[in-house]
């Protein structure tokens, strides 16, 4: 697992390659744009359920954003590509972003031992 100041830096990295202002983020999380600030800072902990919001705002795991092998380009390529404007509709786009993710959660599920 990741540090807690590893995680804030890789939570800026995905809001500012995906476009999205501190502003934008809070309003998704249901928080103030000052909680933005400081959990991307390191100074405030992010709690599981807001972890798990911002995995999804960023179309990657929750998992995924606390490994040590995170690989944000690519991960941020295909959540480009799925925001950017290709006829899809915000609601497609989601609906792609949640396949995903449910795709990535089974595959690491399916390597749990029993």
């Amino acid at each position: 697992m990741i540090t807690q100041k590893q995680l804030a830096q890789r939570m800026k990295l995905l809001r500012e390659r995906l476009g999205f202002t501190q502003e934008q983020a809070a309003n998704e999380l249901g928080l103030k744009r000052q909680a933005i600030i400081a959990l991307e800072a390191g100074r405030r902990e992010v709690n599981s359920f807001e972890l798990f919001k911002l995995a999804n705002l960023y179309g990657v795991s929750a998992l995924e954003l606390m490994q040590n092998n995170f690989a944000a380009d690519g991960q941020v390529q295909a959540a480009m590509h799925l925001r950017s404007n290709h006829g899809l509709s915000p609601e497609d786009k989601k609906n792609l972003a949640d396949f995903k993710k449910i795709c990535e959660d089974y595959e690491f599920l399916k390597g749990l031992p029993l």
